[in-house]
């Protein structure tokens, strides 16, 4: 009896394990010289102000069904990350930030269905930006 007792929680222990898996992620961008940042990231996004010089960007992913290993694995090939193009002058004054992975197939599950997969960005940007009405466009307020 003891032992299908130990068994049992074992299992439920081990179930629970693959339930839901969560992470978060950091990126950090460097926009003291921009005049402007445009915004192009997919999904929806919060943007809060901070007094740091840098954009930090913080990600936190949900995904139901599916292992640590398949979640550090979809971190490392860059699921989530952001990215920028600004030009090659190490002083640009405009920066355009956005993601990097556009196109994002579900996550299969062992049963051939699709694992639910919740991701929620968030901006801290520095103080000296005043945030435009639709959020895809910051500007360097006046000195």
């Amino acid at each position: 009896m003891r032992k299908i007792l130990i068994i049992a929680v074992a299992a439920v222990f081990s179930y629970t394990a693959d339930a839901q898996m969560e992470r978060t992620t950091y990126q950090t961008f460097e926009v003291d010289s921009a005049r402007v940042i445009t915004l192009d990231i997919m999904g929806e996004y919060e943007i809060k102000t901070w007094a740091g010089s840098n954009l930090l960007v913080e990600t936190s992913i949900q995904i139901w069904d599916a292992s640590k290993e398949i979640l550090n694995f979809l971190i490392s090939e860059g699921r989530y990350d952001l990215t920028t193009d600004s030009t090659a002058d190490p002083h640009p004054k405009a920066i355009r930030i956005y993601t990097k992975n556009t196109t994002r197939k579900p996550v299969k599950r062992k049963d051939g269905g699709k694992s639910l997969e919740i991701v929620v960005t968030r901006l801290f940007i520095p103080d000296t930006y005043v945030i435009s009405e639709d959020k895809k466009r910051l500007t360097r307020k006046n000195p």
